[in-house]
């Protein structure tokens, strides 16, 4: 069995949940938090042996062909106490390019190397591909335009009933506080306002009616899927991440063959060990295909439906 290397930052809950499992099943792991890099932990890479050595006040590990490293996430240094913020970028920059060193270099499993995560993190690409690979797989109607015209076109061709995303979440800052751009159904009085779309590239997508939706966690071998019954909430409907734990259930479902297979060969083509996929049950009984999320988030599911999902991340990262 191979030794973990445990990339994140501190009270990571999955981290935490992971290396608890692995903890009992007597695998030695390493667990590196990454933002206190600057005072708990010493990175070194040598040329002559072209390995990384990483440690602490109680341990140093050489992280050789042995070592499978997770890359959960890892944060920029805490540096905000001891260097002027004009200095940050540049210790920012060059911390980051150590570590893509190693996660890009290691001769070992990495779940993920960092080139073949941002291969994958484009929703455009993503939808190009699984027109290719998605039999049986239903892909939304999309448009990723700065035309107006365009998008009153695509409005009316299917009949006023389609969404809008971003590319990439994010948290806007205003005078009431941080605000989460999710999802929205596009109305008439967007319609009206459609010029706004001019300044960039926005998505818009038909919009399909629910019966539930899935979240998959998949892994080299395997997929498991959590339905999110986001219906049975007026505050959920557009979107799960709008969350209402009190209404909404979270239940662990069979998933088909032919989803497993879209998400297998999904996570081959981008090189990835482990992605997060995002999908629609549809009320015509389709599955639907939004996004893979090649980092995404996964613990709450375990938590909300009861199905052991750390098994899964676990036994992929010791494999």
């Amino acid at each position: 069995m191979q030794n973990i290397l445990v990339l994140t930052y501190g009270k990571d809950p999955h981290a935490e949940s992971v290396c608890n499992y692995l903890s009992k099943k007597e695998i030695d792991f390493f667990i590196v938090n990454t933002e206190c890099l600057p005072n708990k932990y010493k990175l070194i890479f040598d040329s002559e042996s072209s390995l990384y050595r990483i440690s602490n006040k109680n341990r140093e590990v050489i992280i050789n062909s042995s070592w499978n490293i997770w890359n959960r996430r890892v944060m920029n240094p805490d540096v905000r106490k001891i260097t002027p913020r004009s200095l940050t970028d540049i210790i920012f920059d060059e911390t980051e390019r150590a570590w893509d060193g190693l996660l890009m270099s290691h001769q070992g499993k990495v779940v993920n190397r960092p080139q073949n995560q941002l291969y994958a993190n484009n929703k455009i690409d993503q939808l190009k591909l699984a027109k290719i690979i998605g039999k049986d797989i239903f892909i939304p109607d999309t448009i990723v335009t700065n035309d107006p015209v365009q998008v009153r076109d695509f409005y009316e061709k299917h009949k006023g009933n389609i969404c809008f995303k971003l590319h990439k979440g994010v948290v806007v800052n205003s005078e009431g506080g941080n605000k989460i751009v999710y999802t929205n159904k596009v109305t008439k009085e967007n319609i009206k306002n459609v010029k706004l779309v001019s300044s960039h590239p926005c998505i818009f997508q038909e919009y399909i009616n629910k019966n539930f939706e899935i979240r998959i966690v998949s892994t080299d071998k395997n997929s498991s899927g959590i339905a999110i019954h986001s219906q049975d909430s007026e505050i959920s409907k557009i979107d799960y991440r709008r969350y209402d734990f009190k209404n909404v259930p979270y239940k662990h479902i069979k998933l088909p063959n032919t989803v497993k297979r879209f998400c297998s060969d999904m996570l081959k083509h981008y090189r990835l060990h482990f992605g997060v996929f995002d999908f629609i049950y549809s009320k015509d009984k389709n599955y639907v295909f939004l996004e893979l999320n090649p980092n995404g988030q996964w613990l709450w599911l375990e938590l909300k439906s009861g199905h052991n999902l750390t098994k899964l991340v676990a036994e992929n990262l010791i494999e």
